[in-house]
């Protein structure tokens, strides 16, 4: 899939553009999560380009070693009381420090900080802000108050922003439906370390043996947060269909939730008699080694944006079965199946479908089409020209 780069057919030159650029990426934390383990690797990525990258985070958290291990500029904001916008001060001071010419802000409250805190510097050390949206679904209504009101701020602030780049076509049509006034917008594809993310024998037999699954069984396999848009009831009851009791498979699904949660899936398992093929074994900070276990990775979810897990899964060589929101069609992009969000029957033919395609061959098929389409040094090009192109004077 190539990144769409621009709507606008413009003539730019090029010798206006800086070959290195100094870029500070803002995020809200380093816990573990898909923006922020894109953004780190993105940002390890323009570092190994020639471009100078401070990242710089409102909280800390598990991926802190992760950062650290890359190289990777980092600085972690002091904690702040109240509302993470108590940080604007202490942000324009980071920015008079490091003069980046670029903010790179992930998510919403960190676009208004970005947008606020450069805002306070004198017109001619302004940096240009560029916002990274990670939603498909940028015109559905957040259900909590707080999100709410961040969303509403972010729509009315995020036009005096320089670009925008999301990570899916969707996410950025989205955003134009509840923003005519966007800034100029551009889809640039999550990028996946496909020398972290590799077939592994003994990854396989480890994780197996720890989890008491047959070496022969085939595994499907589930990776993300216990949280409802995840949709593991119909992850559950997809599974009950397509893996008849007589066949030797298992569901592994890795990723944190409350007990409650928990406790509330384990029943829905043990209702439709699968409760001894169901596993539920927390979070993994690096999920690199736990793929080449699956057979089949398994995305149930009601959105998404680009989502990391099904790229990740096929640079393993696992084929994915995803519902259909976001990127997930173009990644897995035929090698895999498709269903409708929310339509387990549905999902169920497809994930039936895939256990009886598996082979070496597509496993292989998987791993080159995300090698091809999707790499990190890709990613890193396709942001690096997007920053570059803020720089370049229209000549028509």
């Amino acid at each position: 899939m190539n990144a769409t780069m621009s709507d606008r057919a413009v003539t730019r030159n090029p010798s206006a553009a800086p070959s290195q650029l100094r870029v500070m990426m803002l995020l809200g934390g380093l816990g573990i999560g898909g923006a922020e383990t894109q953004a780190i690797a993105l940002a390890a990525g323009l570092q190994r380009d020639g471009h100078t990258v401070e990242l710089v985070a409102l909280a800390d958290g598990a991926l802190r070693p992760m950062a650290e291990s890359l190289g990777l500029t980092l600085h972690v904001m002091p904690r702040v009381a109240g509302l993470a916008l108590t940080a604007i001060p202490a942000l324009t001071r980071r920015l008079s420090a490091s003069q980046p010419q670029v903010v790179y802000a992930f998510l919403e409250v960190q676009w208004l900080l970005a947008l606020a805190a450069v805002s306070r510097l004198p017109r001619a050390r302004r940096p240009r802000v560029v916002l990274g949206l990670r939603t498909s679904d940028y015109d559905a209504r957040p259900t909590q108050l707080k999100a709410r009101v961040v969303r509403t701020l972010a729509k009315y602030s995020s036009p005096r922003a320089d670009l925008l780049i999301a990570n899916s076509r969707a996410g950025l049509d989205s955003y134009r439906l509840v923003v005519p006034d966007a800034p100029h917008g551009v889809v640039v594809p999550n990028g996946i370390d496909v020398t972290r993310f590799v077939p592994s024998a003994p990854s396989r037999e480890h994780w197996r043996r720890t989890w008491s699954i047959p070496t022969d069984a085939a595994v499907v396999g589930h990776v993300g947060r216990l949280d409802p848009v995840k949709d593991h009831e119909l992850l559950l009851r997809a599974f009950a269909v397509a893996c008849v009791r007589d066949l030797p498979c298992h569901l592994v699904c890795v990723g944190h939730g409350d007990p409650e949660r928990v406790d509330s899936l384990e029943r829905i398992a043990e209702s439709l008699g699968i409760a001894s093929r169901v596993h539920f074994v927390g979070g993994q900070a690096d999920a690199s080694t736990i793929y080449p276990a699956f057979d089949i990775l398994a995305l149930t979810s009601r959105r998404e944006g680009f989502p990391n897990v099904v790229a990740e899964a096929m640079s393993c060589g696992v084929p994915a079965i995803v519902t259909n929101c976001g990127a997930s069609a173009d990644i897995v992009s035929g090698l895999g199946e498709v269903a409708p969000v929310g339509d387990a029957d549905a999902f169920a033919m497809g994930l039936s479908r895939l256990l009886v395609r598996r082979s070496s061959a597509l496993a292989q098929d998987n791993r080159t089409h995300i090698v091809s389409n999707f790499s990190l040094g890709a990613a890193a090009s396709r942001t690096a020209a997007a920053l570059q192109s803020l720089f370049q004077v229209n000549t028509v």
